[in-house]
């Protein structure tokens, strides 16, 4: 049986139309991880945000869902568009490990650097998005 991993990103755009990117050793993506045993989607994309870019964001709807089914492994991939609550510049001092690079970098950048969105991240942007609800029994 293949083991299922729920990787969250958050789409952020700043008060100029910029996206917010990180870089680590793989290269530029959406701020973002995996999701926790015992968090919801987005409460792990706020978290995963927070601790990749040092800035805090309110979720907003789902915008794109991909998965890759390999050997051992199921990875859905789910990006959620986000508002930013407060300082909207992160900063370098204390990255997270895994993080070299946080960016604000113009929507055609975002696009080039991470050409596996369908229609790039413009798309997404321009999406209205799914909702998306959780609850706990």
């Amino acid at each position: 049986m293949l083991k299922r991993v729920d990787v969250v990103y958050t789409l952020v755009t700043n008060a100029v139309g910029e996206v917010l990117l990180v870089r680590n050793r793989d290269g530029w993506s959406l701020p973002g991880g995996e999701r926790e045993d015992g968090e919801t989607l987005p409460e792990a994309a706020q978290r995963e945000t927070k601790e990749e870019a040092h800035v805090v964001v309110r979720v907003g709807a789902l915008v794109h869902v991909a998965e890759v089914i390999g050997a051992e492994v199921h990875d859905v991939f789910h990006v959620f568009r986000a508002e930013l609550e407060g300082d909207a510049e992160p900063f370098a001092d204390g990255l997270d490990a895994d993080v070299e690079e946080v960016a604000w970098v113009p929507v055609d950048v975002a696009d080039e650097r991470m050409p596996w969105y369908d229609g790039g991240v413009s798309v997404l942007l321009t999406s209205g998005g799914a909702g998306y609800s959780a609850s706990r029994a």
